[in-house]
Protein backbone atom coordinates (compact mmCIF):
# COMPACT_ATOMS: atom_id res chain seq x y z
CA UNK A 1 0.00 0.00 0.00
CA UNK A 2 1.34 3.49 -0.98
CA UNK A 3 1.93 5.43 2.25
CA UNK A 4 3.09 9.25 1.64
CA UNK A 5 5.05 11.66 2.98
CA UNK A 6 4.39 15.25 3.06
CA UNK A 7 6.58 15.81 0.27
CA UNK A 8 5.52 13.62 -1.94
CA UNK A 9 2.23 15.11 -1.17
CA UNK A 10 2.96 18.60 -1.75
CA UNK A 11 3.38 17.64 -5.23
CA UNK A 12 -0.40 15.60 -5.59
CA UNK A 13 -1.99 18.90 -4.37
CA UNK A 14 -2.08 20.35 -8.45
CA UNK A 15 -5.31 20.99 -8.93
CA UNK A 16 -6.63 20.25 -12.74
CA UNK A 17 -8.93 21.44 -15.28
CA UNK A 18 -12.37 19.01 -15.21
CA UNK A 19 -15.53 19.35 -17.10
CA UNK A 20 -16.99 20.13 -13.47
CA UNK A 21 -14.42 22.68 -12.14
CA UNK A 22 -12.72 25.42 -12.27
CA UNK A 23 -8.69 26.12 -12.76
CA UNK A 24 -7.09 28.28 -10.55
CA UNK A 25 -4.64 30.69 -12.19
CA UNK A 26 -1.65 29.81 -9.82
CA UNK A 27 -1.81 25.96 -9.01
CA UNK A 28 1.66 25.07 -7.66
CA UNK A 29 1.55 27.48 -5.27
CA UNK A 30 -2.21 27.53 -4.29
CA UNK A 31 -2.75 28.93 -0.18
CA UNK A 32 1.29 29.06 0.69
CA UNK A 33 1.57 32.49 0.95
CA UNK A 34 2.37 34.27 4.52
CA UNK A 35 2.44 37.83 3.68
CA UNK A 36 -0.78 39.09 5.15
CA UNK A 37 -2.28 41.85 4.71
CA UNK A 38 -2.42 44.70 6.84
CA UNK A 39 -5.40 46.49 5.26
CA UNK A 40 -8.09 44.55 6.62
CA UNK A 41 -8.55 43.80 10.12
CA UNK A 42 -7.49 40.78 11.93
CA UNK A 43 -10.67 38.99 12.10
CA UNK A 44 -11.31 36.38 14.97
CA UNK A 45 -11.90 32.84 14.98
CA UNK A 46 -15.25 33.58 17.14
CA UNK A 47 -17.00 34.95 13.71
CA UNK A 48 -16.90 31.46 12.89
CA UNK A 49 -17.02 29.23 15.38
CA UNK A 50 -18.30 28.98 19.07
CA UNK A 51 -15.41 29.46 20.99
CA UNK A 52 -16.78 27.38 24.18
CA UNK A 53 -18.16 24.33 22.44
CA UNK A 54 -16.47 21.05 22.91
CA UNK A 55 -17.49 17.86 21.28
CA UNK A 56 -18.36 14.87 23.42
CA UNK A 57 -15.09 12.73 22.30
CA UNK A 58 -14.73 9.45 23.57
CA UNK A 59 -12.11 9.15 25.91
CA UNK A 60 -10.55 5.60 24.85
CA UNK A 61 -6.97 5.30 22.29
CA UNK A 62 -7.17 4.03 18.75
CA UNK A 63 -3.28 3.36 18.33
CA UNK A 64 -1.72 2.81 14.95
CA UNK A 65 -2.30 4.47 11.58
CA UNK A 66 -5.60 5.84 10.26
CA UNK A 67 -5.57 5.51 6.61
CA UNK A 68 -7.84 8.26 4.46
CA UNK A 69 -8.20 7.01 0.98
CA UNK A 70 -8.26 10.70 -1.46
CA UNK A 71 -7.98 11.61 -4.87
CA UNK A 72 -4.85 13.03 -5.92
CA UNK A 73 -5.41 15.30 -8.50
CA UNK A 74 -8.96 17.37 -8.91
CA UNK A 75 -8.70 19.48 -6.17
CA UNK A 76 -7.14 16.84 -3.75
CA UNK A 77 -8.53 17.17 0.23
CA UNK A 78 -4.67 16.73 0.84
CA UNK A 79 -3.84 19.70 2.11
CA UNK A 80 -6.90 19.94 4.48
CA UNK A 81 -6.07 16.71 6.04
CA UNK A 82 -2.16 16.79 6.63
CA UNK A 83 0.76 18.64 7.53
CA UNK A 84 3.71 17.78 8.39
CA UNK A 85 5.01 20.66 10.57
CA UNK A 86 3.95 23.88 12.44
CA UNK A 87 3.34 26.89 9.72
CA UNK A 88 3.95 30.70 9.41
CA UNK A 89 0.36 29.79 6.65
CA UNK A 90 -3.05 30.02 8.58
CA UNK A 91 -4.55 26.56 6.78
CA UNK A 92 -1.56 24.41 7.06
CA UNK A 93 -0.65 25.39 10.55
CA UNK A 94 -4.36 24.44 11.57
CA UNK A 95 -4.53 21.37 9.56
CA UNK A 96 -0.67 20.69 11.40
CA UNK A 97 -2.24 21.11 15.02
CA UNK A 98 -5.13 19.28 14.74
CA UNK A 99 -3.15 16.31 13.52
CA UNK A 100 -1.16 16.76 16.47
CA UNK A 101 -3.76 16.84 18.89
CA UNK A 102 -5.66 13.59 17.21
CA UNK A 103 -2.21 12.16 17.46
CA UNK A 104 -1.76 13.40 20.98
CA UNK A 105 -5.40 12.57 22.06
CA UNK A 106 -6.27 9.03 20.55
CA UNK A 107 -2.68 7.61 19.59
CA UNK A 108 -3.92 8.04 15.83
CA UNK A 109 -1.44 8.89 13.17
CA UNK A 110 -3.22 10.30 9.98
CA UNK A 111 -1.95 8.67 6.91
CA UNK A 112 -3.14 9.77 2.83
CA UNK A 113 -3.30 7.33 0.26
CA UNK A 114 -3.95 9.18 -3.28
CA UNK A 115 -5.18 7.54 -6.08
CA UNK A 116 -6.32 9.16 -9.18
CA UNK A 117 -9.25 7.01 -9.77
CA UNK A 118 -10.36 5.97 -6.01
CA UNK A 119 -13.85 4.37 -7.21
CA UNK A 120 -11.70 1.55 -8.62
CA UNK A 121 -9.46 1.69 -6.03
CA UNK A 122 -11.62 1.28 -3.76
CA UNK A 123 -13.80 -1.34 -5.15
CA UNK A 124 -10.53 -3.68 -5.64
CA UNK A 125 -10.21 -2.88 -1.82
CA UNK A 126 -13.78 -4.31 -0.95
CA UNK A 127 -13.51 -7.34 -3.24
CA UNK A 128 -10.26 -8.59 -1.74
CA UNK A 129 -11.40 -7.47 1.82
CA UNK A 130 -8.43 -6.37 3.00
CA UNK A 131 -9.73 -3.54 4.98
CA UNK A 132 -6.92 -1.30 3.52
CA UNK A 133 -8.45 2.37 4.51
CA UNK A 134 -10.45 3.40 7.62
CA UNK A 135 -12.15 6.41 5.59
CA UNK A 136 -12.46 8.11 2.00
CA UNK A 137 -12.27 11.71 1.34
CA UNK A 138 -12.91 11.70 -2.64
CA UNK A 139 -14.40 14.19 -5.29
CA UNK A 140 -18.24 14.28 -5.50
CA UNK A 141 -18.58 12.14 -8.39
CA UNK A 142 -16.25 9.41 -7.32
CA UNK A 143 -17.67 9.10 -4.27
CA UNK A 144 -20.87 9.09 -5.43
CA UNK A 145 -19.96 5.79 -7.92
CA UNK A 146 -18.38 4.14 -4.69
CA UNK A 147 -21.88 4.57 -2.87
CA UNK A 148 -23.61 3.75 -6.04
CA UNK A 149 -21.12 -0.34 -6.07
CA UNK A 150 -22.28 -0.50 -1.89
CA UNK A 151 -19.25 0.10 -1.49
CA UNK A 152 -19.67 2.66 1.78
CA UNK A 153 -21.64 2.15 5.11
CA UNK A 154 -24.34 4.12 6.17
CA UNK A 155 -22.53 6.97 8.28
CA UNK A 156 -25.14 6.45 11.08
CA UNK A 157 -23.54 3.41 11.79
CA UNK A 158 -19.97 3.84 12.71
CA UNK A 159 -20.51 4.72 16.71
CA UNK A 160 -18.77 7.87 17.63
CA UNK A 161 -20.11 9.83 14.36
CA UNK A 162 -22.78 12.51 15.15
CA UNK A 163 -23.75 13.90 12.10
CA UNK A 164 -26.18 15.77 13.81
CA UNK A 165 -23.42 18.00 15.08
CA UNK A 166 -23.02 21.60 13.58
CA UNK A 167 -19.59 20.96 12.19
CA UNK A 168 -21.04 18.60 9.91
CA UNK A 169 -23.06 20.30 6.90
CA UNK A 170 -26.40 19.69 7.75
CA UNK A 171 -27.42 21.06 4.05
CA UNK A 172 -25.39 18.34 2.77
CA UNK A 173 -26.67 15.43 4.77
CA UNK A 174 -29.87 16.48 3.86
CA UNK A 175 -29.07 16.15 -0.12
CA UNK A 176 -27.21 13.09 0.21
CA UNK A 177 -29.53 11.20 2.45
CA UNK A 178 -31.09 7.65 1.28
CA UNK A 179 -33.77 6.74 2.69
CA UNK A 180 -32.48 7.90 6.08
CA UNK A 181 -29.34 6.38 5.09
CA UNK A 182 -25.78 8.89 4.71
CA UNK A 183 -23.14 7.15 2.85
CA UNK A 184 -21.11 10.78 2.03
CA UNK A 185 -21.20 14.02 3.39
CA UNK A 186 -19.61 17.06 3.89
CA UNK A 187 -18.41 19.57 7.47
CA UNK A 188 -15.67 21.47 8.71
CA UNK A 189 -13.17 18.21 8.39
CA UNK A 190 -12.01 19.96 4.92
CA UNK A 191 -12.25 23.14 3.38
CA UNK A 192 -12.88 22.34 -0.31
CA UNK A 193 -16.26 22.97 0.09
CA UNK A 194 -16.00 26.16 1.04
CA UNK A 195 -13.36 26.57 -1.98
CA UNK A 196 -15.76 25.56 -4.39
CA UNK A 197 -18.48 27.39 -3.33
CA UNK A 198 -20.37 29.65 -6.05
CA UNK A 199 -20.04 33.40 -5.42
CA UNK A 200 -20.30 36.75 -7.62
CA UNK A 201 -17.67 39.34 -7.58
CA UNK A 202 -18.16 42.71 -8.98
CA UNK A 203 -15.37 45.10 -10.35
CA UNK A 204 -16.07 48.41 -8.07
CA UNK A 205 -13.84 51.07 -10.35
CA UNK A 206 -16.22 50.27 -13.39
CA UNK A 207 -19.05 49.80 -10.82
CA UNK A 208 -18.51 53.78 -9.69
CA UNK A 209 -18.16 54.56 -13.64
CA UNK A 210 -21.23 52.75 -14.03
CA UNK A 211 -22.76 55.02 -11.32
CA UNK A 212 -24.17 51.52 -9.64
CA UNK A 213 -26.87 51.59 -6.79
CA UNK A 214 -24.49 50.35 -3.52
CA UNK A 215 -25.12 46.36 -4.37
CA UNK A 216 -24.54 45.37 -0.70
CA UNK A 217 -27.58 47.39 0.14
CA UNK A 218 -29.59 45.80 -2.81
CA UNK A 219 -28.58 42.58 -1.57
CA UNK A 220 -29.54 43.58 2.03
CA UNK A 221 -33.05 44.90 0.81
CA UNK A 222 -33.68 41.51 -1.01
CA UNK A 223 -33.69 43.51 -4.54
CA UNK A 224 -30.59 41.36 -6.17
CA UNK A 225 -33.00 39.13 -8.59
CA UNK A 226 -32.66 37.81 -11.87
CA UNK A 227 -34.28 40.63 -13.01
CA UNK A 228 -31.97 43.31 -11.62
CA UNK A 229 -28.84 42.11 -12.44
CA UNK A 230 -29.52 41.27 -15.85
CA UNK A 231 -30.48 45.02 -16.06
CA UNK A 232 -26.77 45.87 -15.20
CA UNK A 233 -25.88 43.55 -17.84
CA UNK A 234 -27.80 45.66 -20.12
CA UNK A 235 -27.53 48.91 -19.08
CA UNK A 236 -24.04 49.30 -17.82
CA UNK A 237 -22.70 49.14 -21.95
CA UNK A 238 -19.94 47.39 -19.88
CA UNK A 239 -19.65 44.54 -23.24
CA UNK A 240 -17.36 46.15 -25.28
CA UNK A 241 -15.20 45.16 -28.45
CA UNK A 242 -11.89 46.13 -28.53
CA UNK A 243 -11.77 47.66 -31.63
CA UNK A 244 -9.62 44.75 -33.46
CA UNK A 245 -13.13 43.86 -35.74
CA UNK A 246 -13.93 41.12 -33.70
CA UNK A 247 -15.25 39.35 -30.01
CA UNK A 248 -12.96 37.48 -28.49
CA UNK A 249 -11.48 36.66 -25.04
CA UNK A 250 -9.50 39.90 -25.37
CA UNK A 251 -12.80 41.99 -25.25
CA UNK A 252 -14.49 43.17 -22.80
CA UNK A 253 -17.57 42.25 -20.95
CA UNK A 254 -20.54 42.75 -18.28
CA UNK A 255 -19.90 39.52 -17.00
CA UNK A 256 -16.95 36.67 -16.98
CA UNK A 257 -17.83 33.79 -15.95
CA UNK A 258 -17.38 29.73 -17.56
CA UNK A 259 -20.07 27.22 -17.98
CA UNK A 260 -20.68 25.92 -14.63
CA UNK A 261 -22.44 29.67 -14.40
CA UNK A 262 -25.19 27.76 -15.65
CA UNK A 263 -25.79 25.55 -12.37
CA UNK A 264 -24.88 28.72 -10.75
CA UNK A 265 -28.53 30.40 -11.88
CA UNK A 266 -30.05 26.94 -11.88
CA UNK A 267 -29.18 26.38 -7.80
CA UNK A 268 -29.60 30.52 -7.29
CA UNK A 269 -33.17 30.02 -8.02
CA UNK A 270 -33.90 27.39 -5.31
CA UNK A 271 -33.55 24.95 -8.08
CA UNK A 272 -32.86 21.00 -7.71
CA UNK A 273 -32.98 18.46 -10.32
CA UNK A 274 -33.45 15.63 -7.93
CA UNK A 275 -36.24 15.78 -5.06
CA UNK A 276 -37.08 13.49 -2.14
CA UNK A 277 -40.34 11.61 -1.83
CA UNK A 278 -41.73 10.93 1.91
CA UNK A 279 -39.15 7.82 2.34
CA UNK A 280 -36.88 10.40 1.35
CA UNK A 281 -35.80 7.97 -1.43
CA UNK A 282 -34.44 10.46 -4.45
CA UNK A 283 -37.30 11.15 -7.29
CA UNK A 284 -36.69 13.24 -10.49
CA UNK A 285 -38.01 16.92 -9.97
CA UNK A 286 -40.83 17.05 -12.47
CA UNK A 287 -43.11 18.95 -10.86
CA UNK A 288 -40.70 22.49 -11.64
CA UNK A 289 -40.10 22.30 -15.24
CA UNK A 290 -41.82 25.37 -16.16
CA UNK A 291 -39.65 27.34 -14.07
CA UNK A 292 -36.29 25.29 -15.22
CA UNK A 293 -37.56 26.85 -18.51
CA UNK A 294 -37.54 30.00 -17.45
CA UNK A 295 -34.44 29.84 -15.48
CA UNK A 296 -32.62 28.24 -19.03
CA UNK A 297 -34.16 31.30 -20.86
CA UNK A 298 -32.52 33.47 -18.57
CA UNK A 299 -29.89 31.61 -18.44
CA UNK A 300 -29.40 31.68 -22.55
CA UNK A 301 -30.12 35.52 -22.23
CA UNK A 302 -27.11 36.57 -20.25
CA UNK A 303 -24.70 33.56 -21.59
CA UNK A 304 -25.21 34.02 -24.90
CA UNK A 305 -27.17 37.77 -25.94
CA UNK A 306 -25.30 40.21 -27.16
CA UNK A 307 -22.16 39.57 -26.05
CA UNK A 308 -22.92 40.16 -22.58
CA UNK A 309 -20.62 37.16 -20.78
CA UNK A 310 -17.61 36.02 -21.35
CA UNK A 311 -17.41 32.61 -21.36
CA UNK A 312 -14.25 30.84 -21.10
CA UNK A 313 -14.98 27.27 -21.99
CA UNK A 314 -15.77 28.95 -25.48
CA UNK A 315 -12.28 29.69 -26.21
CA UNK A 316 -10.72 26.12 -24.73
CA UNK A 317 -8.81 26.10 -28.03
CA UNK A 318 -7.20 29.50 -27.42
CA UNK A 319 -5.99 28.89 -23.93
CA UNK A 320 -4.30 26.11 -22.23
CA UNK A 321 -6.61 27.19 -18.76
CA UNK A 322 -9.81 28.39 -20.37
CA UNK A 323 -10.70 29.56 -17.18
CA UNK A 324 -7.58 31.72 -16.81
CA UNK A 325 -9.46 33.83 -19.00
CA UNK A 326 -12.15 34.96 -17.05
CA UNK A 327 -9.65 35.77 -14.21
CA UNK A 328 -7.31 37.79 -16.31
CA UNK A 329 -10.29 39.93 -17.67
CA UNK A 330 -11.65 40.67 -13.94
CA UNK A 331 -8.42 41.34 -12.86
CA UNK A 332 -7.63 43.87 -16.18
CA UNK A 333 -10.61 45.80 -15.41
CA UNK A 334 -12.30 43.77 -18.24
CA UNK A 335 -15.60 42.42 -16.45
CA UNK A 336 -18.23 44.59 -13.82
CA UNK A 337 -19.01 40.80 -12.93
CA UNK A 338 -16.97 37.81 -12.35
CA UNK A 339 -19.05 34.42 -11.53
CA UNK A 340 -15.94 31.89 -10.07
CA UNK A 341 -15.73 29.77 -6.62
CA UNK A 342 -14.54 31.18 -3.88
CA UNK A 343 -11.28 29.44 -4.23
CA UNK A 344 -10.58 32.71 -6.21
CA UNK A 345 -10.84 35.53 -3.79
CA UNK A 346 -7.51 34.70 -2.11
CA UNK A 347 -6.02 34.79 -5.33
CA UNK A 348 -7.44 38.48 -6.23
CA UNK A 349 -5.26 39.59 -3.45
CA UNK A 350 -2.75 41.09 -5.93
CA UNK A 351 -5.76 42.63 -8.12
CA UNK A 352 -5.16 46.51 -7.85
CA UNK A 353 -8.91 47.32 -8.62
CA UNK A 354 -10.92 46.55 -5.32
CA UNK A 355 -13.74 44.48 -5.57
CA UNK A 356 -16.46 42.82 -3.89
CA UNK A 357 -18.28 40.14 -3.12
CA UNK A 358 -21.90 38.80 -3.30
CA UNK A 359 -24.00 35.92 -3.04
CA UNK A 360 -25.69 34.89 -6.80
CA UNK A 361 -28.94 36.60 -7.31
CA UNK A 362 -31.83 35.07 -6.42
CA UNK A 363 -34.97 34.30 -9.05
CA UNK A 364 -37.38 37.28 -7.85
CA UNK A 365 -37.84 39.35 -4.55
CA UNK A 366 -40.66 36.69 -3.32
CA UNK A 367 -37.73 33.83 -2.94
CA UNK A 368 -36.64 33.89 0.98
CA UNK A 369 -32.48 32.75 0.69
CA UNK A 370 -29.91 33.91 -1.88
CA UNK A 371 -28.49 30.36 -2.54
CA UNK A 372 -25.18 29.33 -3.56
CA UNK A 373 -24.63 26.13 -5.00
CA UNK A 374 -21.27 23.56 -3.84
CA UNK A 375 -19.37 22.53 -7.34
CA UNK A 376 -18.74 18.79 -7.34
CA UNK A 377 -15.14 19.65 -7.58
CA UNK A 378 -15.63 19.69 -3.72
CA UNK A 379 -14.50 16.15 -2.19
CA UNK A 380 -17.19 14.50 0.21
CA UNK A 381 -16.21 12.06 3.56
CA UNK A 382 -17.67 8.52 3.53
CA UNK A 383 -16.35 5.24 5.34
CA UNK A 384 -16.08 1.95 3.91
CA UNK A 385 -18.33 -0.86 3.61
CA UNK A 386 -16.18 -3.50 4.96
CA UNK A 387 -15.62 -1.25 8.39
CA UNK A 388 -18.98 -1.87 9.52
CA UNK A 389 -17.77 -4.17 12.06
CA UNK A 390 -18.44 -3.23 15.30
CA UNK A 391 -14.95 -2.23 16.31
CA UNK A 392 -13.41 -0.77 12.81
CA UNK A 393 -16.67 1.49 12.41
CA UNK A 394 -16.25 2.91 16.14
CA UNK A 395 -12.61 3.47 15.05
CA UNK A 396 -13.61 4.74 11.44
CA UNK A 397 -16.22 7.01 13.51
CA UNK A 398 -14.69 8.30 16.20
CA UNK A 399 -11.34 9.88 14.27
CA UNK A 400 -13.81 11.22 11.21
CA UNK A 401 -15.99 13.00 14.05
CA UNK A 402 -12.40 14.27 15.61
CA UNK A 403 -11.47 15.40 12.50
CA UNK A 404 -14.28 17.35 11.77
CA UNK A 405 -14.98 18.53 15.11
CA UNK A 406 -11.28 19.77 15.21
CA UNK A 407 -11.39 21.35 11.33
CA UNK A 408 -14.16 23.18 13.09
CA UNK A 409 -12.06 24.59 15.62
CA UNK A 410 -9.48 25.41 13.50
CA UNK A 411 -9.18 24.81 10.10
CA UNK A 412 -12.46 26.56 9.06
CA UNK A 413 -11.89 29.47 10.89
CA UNK A 414 -8.08 29.59 9.51
CA UNK A 415 -9.53 29.54 5.75
CA UNK A 416 -12.42 31.07 6.14
CA UNK A 417 -11.67 33.88 8.88
CA UNK A 418 -8.14 34.46 7.97
CA UNK A 419 -7.25 33.37 4.47
CA UNK A 420 -10.31 34.68 2.42
CA UNK A 421 -12.14 37.40 5.28
CA UNK A 422 -9.14 38.44 6.63
CA UNK A 423 -6.30 38.50 4.09
CA UNK A 424 -8.60 39.06 0.96
CA UNK A 425 -11.50 40.97 1.49
CA UNK A 426 -11.05 44.61 0.84
CA UNK A 427 -14.31 45.95 2.62
CA UNK A 428 -16.46 44.68 5.31
CA UNK A 429 -19.39 44.22 3.63
CA UNK A 430 -18.04 41.52 1.76
CA UNK A 431 -17.23 40.00 5.29
CA UNK A 432 -21.01 40.16 5.53
CA UNK A 433 -21.63 38.69 2.01
CA UNK A 434 -19.50 35.48 2.87
CA UNK A 435 -21.02 34.66 5.65
CA UNK A 436 -24.76 35.06 3.97
CA UNK A 437 -23.47 32.87 1.61
CA UNK A 438 -22.23 29.96 3.85
CA UNK A 439 -25.62 29.78 5.44
CA UNK A 440 -27.41 28.84 2.56
CA UNK A 441 -25.64 26.55 0.24
CA UNK A 442 -27.24 24.10 -2.40
CA UNK A 443 -26.15 20.42 -2.87
CA UNK A 444 -28.34 18.09 -5.50
CA UNK A 445 -27.75 14.20 -5.99
CA UNK A 446 -28.32 14.77 -9.86
CA UNK A 447 -25.52 16.98 -9.88
CA UNK A 448 -22.48 14.16 -8.59
CA UNK A 449 -24.45 10.72 -10.45
CA UNK A 450 -25.90 12.50 -13.11
CA UNK A 451 -28.51 9.85 -13.45
CA UNK A 452 -29.88 9.59 -17.37
CA UNK A 453 -27.31 12.48 -18.12
CA UNK A 454 -29.86 14.86 -17.00
CA UNK A 455 -27.81 17.39 -14.80
CA UNK A 456 -24.71 17.82 -17.76
CA UNK A 457 -27.68 17.94 -20.54
CA UNK A 458 -28.97 20.92 -18.98
CA UNK A 459 -25.54 22.31 -18.77
CA UNK A 460 -25.04 21.61 -22.94
CA UNK A 461 -28.62 23.44 -23.43
CA UNK A 462 -27.00 26.63 -21.99
CA UNK A 463 -23.28 26.04 -23.46
CA UNK A 464 -25.24 25.35 -27.02
CA UNK A 465 -27.55 27.76 -27.00
CA UNK A 466 -31.24 25.44 -27.02
CA UNK A 467 -33.90 26.19 -25.38
CA UNK A 468 -35.68 22.89 -25.34
CA UNK A 469 -35.55 21.74 -21.99
CA UNK A 470 -39.14 19.71 -21.93
CA UNK A 471 -37.40 17.24 -25.09
CA UNK A 472 -34.06 17.31 -22.57
CA UNK A 473 -36.03 15.88 -20.12
CA UNK A 474 -38.43 13.49 -21.84
CA UNK A 475 -35.02 12.33 -23.30
CA UNK A 476 -33.45 11.73 -20.44
CA UNK A 477 -36.44 10.75 -17.72
CA UNK A 478 -36.76 6.88 -18.66
CA UNK A 479 -32.72 6.45 -18.29
CA UNK A 480 -32.54 8.43 -15.24
CA UNK A 481 -35.60 6.73 -13.41
CA UNK A 482 -33.72 3.82 -14.41
CA UNK A 483 -30.35 4.44 -13.15
CA UNK A 484 -32.28 5.59 -9.94
CA UNK A 485 -33.98 2.07 -9.21
CA UNK A 486 -30.53 0.59 -9.70
CA UNK A 487 -29.09 2.65 -7.39
CA UNK A 488 -31.65 2.20 -4.53
CA UNK A 489 -31.29 -1.88 -5.56
CA UNK A 490 -27.63 -1.69 -5.08
CA UNK A 491 -28.25 -0.28 -1.91
CA UNK A 492 -30.87 -2.29 -0.28
CA UNK A 493 -29.22 -4.20 2.42
CA UNK A 494 -28.30 -0.72 3.59
CA UNK A 495 -31.92 0.86 3.52
CA UNK A 496 -33.71 -2.13 5.70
Amino acid sequence: MKKITAAILMLLTVLCVCSCAAVPPSTTTALTETDADTETAEVTAEETTDEGYVADLPSERFEGEYNILIEGTFWSPAESLYYEEASDDAVLDAVWQRQTKIKEQFGTQIMLTPENDTTSVLRRSVKSGDAAYDAIITRMPLIATSASNGDLMDLNDAEGLDLSKKYWDQSANAAFSIGGKVFCTGGDIINTDDEVTWIMMFNKKLAKSYDLEDLYTVVKEGRWTFDYFYKLLKETGASKENGDGKWDYMDSYALSTHRDMAYGFFYAAGLTFIVKDADDLPVLNSTENEKIQQVLDFSLKVMREDNLTLDAHKWVNAHPHATDLTYEAFTEDRALFYGEVLYYVPQLRTMDTDFGILPMPKYDEKQKDYICFVNPAASLVGIPIYQKVKENAKKSGTILEALAYYGYKYLTPAYIEKQVKGKSTRDEESIEMIDMIMQNRSYDLELIHDWGTLASSYSDLVFNNKNNYASVFKKCQTSAEKRINNYLKTIEKNLT
